[in-house]
């Protein structure tokens, strides 16, 4: 088997598990404002764990969340911040670690229908790219439930020069498709990426996804999925909703074999999102040690 390339886990609720407010409107934007020593500590545990990819803390820096809570004006300086703890802690290693970029969805998590065209959906991604592109060796449009909006984020970061991976979630999806509906050969054949990925859903969603991923595309895949338990479709942290709760059933050893079948269908990229924490990903990197 293949070594694949392993990605960090969650930030937020692994921010939240070491004492973050359980926040879901302002999400892990908040240690960007008030601890960001403890972003740092988060990403030097996913390196000591073994990953090889680390990802920025951009998940909810941007001008369109934050100016909802009068924080507009710092989006620019905490997307900045999130750059540079990534590219110090990946530079600290003794080994290759790389950045990746996050570039969220705009209008919130698992949302099949963002509110704004392609047009101006690009030229908010193309902020956040320029205000990224210095600590990147690539960019992750990560979660992206729109075809739409996924290929605005693609175009994007496409205009820096580095790499650019797309991550699609299927939270909510009724098949095996993008929220929206619109199938994987589709979406891949529309949008410029050099990897896609499925994220942000169950594993067991995962596993039943991602061959039909590989049928889609030669390009790299990979899944990092979350351990959430009883998200709701139509959940929306950004209106006030709660998060939900993490499930007991997902340890490192459960996920990992969950991993070892996402290899085994042709993945090569895997990582963790939410409730997947550094003890998760030092399981991968066990997993699939060269």
């Amino acid at each position: 088997m293949t070594r694949p390339t392993i990605l960090d886990g969650g930030m937020g609720q692994e921010l939240i598990r070491r004492g973050a407010p359980r926040s879901a409107e302002l999400w892990s934007a908040w240690a960007m404002l008030e601890d960001p020593g403890l972003v740092a500590a988060i990403h030097a545990d996913y390196v000591a764990a073994g990953c090889d990819v680390l990802t920025t803390n951009s998940y909810s820096t941007f001008a369109d969340r934050l100016g909802q809570h009068g924080l507009g004006d710092r989006a620019e300086e905490l997307t900045r911040l999130s750059g540079h703890l990534a590219r110090e802690a990946a530079d600290a290693s003794e080994r290759l670690v790389l950045v990746a970029a996050s570039l969220p969805p705009m209008r919130g998590s698992y949302c099949p229908n963002p509110d704004g065209t392609y047009e101006e959906l690009r030229a908010e991604y193309a902020v956040m790219v320029d205000q990224l592109a210095d600590s990147a060796d690539l960019f992750l449009c990560e979660t992206m439930g729109a075809c739409f909006e996924a290929r605005a984020a693609a175009d994007a970061a496409r205009a820096s020069g580095l790499p650019v991976w797309v991550a699609f979630t299927l939270q909510g999806a009724a098949g095996p498709h993008l929220l929206d509906g619109t199938p994987f050969d589709e979406a891949v054949d529309s949008i410029d990426a050099d990897a896609f990925l499925l994220n942000c859903c169950p594993p067991e969603q995962t596993s039943e996804a991602l061959p039909l991923l590989r049928e889609a595309t030669d390009r790299p895949i990979g899944a990092y999925a979350n351990a959430f338990h009883g998200m709701p479709i139509g959940w929306k942290g950004r209106d006030g909703h709660a998060l939900p709760e993490g499930r007991t059933d997902m340890g490192a050893e459960h996920y990992a074999e969950a991993a070892r079948g996402w290899v085994a269908m042709g993945a090569d990229i895997v990582g963790g999102c939410c409730e997947i924490g550094p003890g998760h990903i030092a399981r991968l990197a066990q997993e699939f040690a060269a």
